[in-house]
């Protein structure tokens, strides 16, 4: 088939990325379109046979720079229509919303539309905009039930759970600790707590006090870990994804403020990530809003013990009392507690992700991920409405 993957993201995207590759391997012609240059496209032009393309869509409430986004919109449609792809996948609400505007002018295609999240329904023009646009879509992905469930009570057409996934055979659980903690001057026995997580300012209404990715919660629980374990180390491993850096600096106050400016690492944006597993103990994630998560899964690969919020898909990947614990969200006490009984028991820490890497094996693979979206789109396309020829095999 002919796939066109469409997101609206430059930098990160190792879940867009993985997900390209995997279609690629399967024998797919697979263009992916990003509104400008990064990092991200410099990854996919690595992959062998991916054409990447550049198109500057978007929105923008200024209005200077809506006669750009005019211009960036009526290219993606031109480019669409002279693609002639089978299949126009849509990742993130601004590149689902440009797809499906884009794709109206060519109906042949099966529009496709995944949603990693659910922040965009927080914000009225993107829940608006999201709820008109959606009779486009033929199919609607969830990046896990709640998402998936949502989107069918919204009135999707046809809705499935693909969970995006990734090599997960690149996180080995025998790989060394000590480079990590080496670096940080960790002992064998020092406990180590660890964050893994882009920092989104968080400037919308919901999100004002506490980041979607909850930053403040894991911070607000040092003293409070510190109580039960005062040798411990913590670790917040990621920076902004745009940005001046006004957040960081804000979460680095945060820690000084409590006194444990000291004890809470700030190490950036760090590409070895499994070196950064290996080194850790207990992975955090307190999302206030969440998929099934990269790095809760990457946690679980590498036999290390996760606490995260029962909100979003967590629970399909950190499933309490089985594969990890869950807790209330925006609750630093309720994360404290958790994390001190991971800490405290080394045994059902261990079980606990002995089960959770068996999970995500199965669960997250990119061969099986990749598998399940190529049928998906065969099925979809066999058993909807003939809007125009599908070409099954191209030389």
């Amino acid at each position: 088939m002919r796939i066109l993957q469409i997101t609206s993201t430059a930098v990160g995207g190792s879940w867009f990325h993985d997900q390209v590759a995997g279609l690629a391997r399967l024998g797919n012609e697979v263009c992916a379109v990003l509104p400008r240059e990064g990092p991200l496209a410099d990854r996919l032009r690595a992959i062998d046979g991916v054409r990447v393309e550049i198109i500057p869509f978007g929105l923008s409430r200024r209005l200077r720079q809506w006669p750009g986004i005019i211009r960036g919109q009526w290219r993606l449609t031109r480019f669409v229509r002279g693609y002639r792809p089978d299949v126009v996948h849509a990742h993130l609400i601004i590149a689902m919303l440009a797809a499906r505007a884009a794709s109206a002018c060519y109906r042949e295609a099966l529009m496709v539309s995944q949603v990693p999240g659910l922040v965009h329904l927080r914000m009225a023009p993107f829940r608006i905009l999201d709820r008109i646009s959606l009779r486009r879509d033929d199919l609607v992905l969830g990046s896990c039930r709640a998402i998936a469930a949502r989107y069918r009570a919204m009135g999707a057409r046809a809705v499935e759970v693909s969970y995006y996934g990734c090599d997960v055979h690149r996180f080995d659980p025998a790989a060394s600790a000590q480079p990590f903690r080496s670096e940080f001057a960790l002992s064998r026995t020092t406990p180590a707590v660890g964050m893994v997580a882009y920092m989104y300012p968080s400037r919308f209404r919901d999100f004002r006090e506490i980041g979607v990715k909850g930053h403040e919660v894991f911070i607000d629980a040092v003293p409070l870990i510190l109580r039960r374990h005062p040798d411990a180390r913590f670790f917040v491993v990621g920076d902004e994804l745009v940005g001046d850096g006004w957040y960081r600096r804000g979460l680095e106050d945060r820690a000084a403020r409590l006194g444990v400016a000291d004890r809470v690492e700030f190490t950036g944006l760090r590409s070895d990530i499994a070196s950064v597993m290996a080194g850790l103990d207990v992975l955090v994630n307190p999302s206030l809003d969440e998929s099934a998560c990269y790095t809760a899964a990457e946690a679980l690969l590498m036999r290390k013990g996760v606490v995260a919020t029962e909100v979003g898909g967590l629970p399909d990947t950190v499933q309490h009392g089985r594969t990890g614990l869950l807790v209330p969200p925006a609750d630093p006490a309720a994360l404290a507690q958790a994390v001190d009984e991971l800490l405290a028991d080394p045994e059902r820490r261990r079980e606990l992700a002995d089960r959770g890497r068996e999970l995500v094996l199965r669960q997250f693979d990119i061969a099986g991920t990749a598998g399940q979206v190529n049928e998906l789109y065969h099925r979809t396309l066999a058993t909807r409405p003939s809007r125009g020829r599908f070409r099954r095999s191209r030389p």
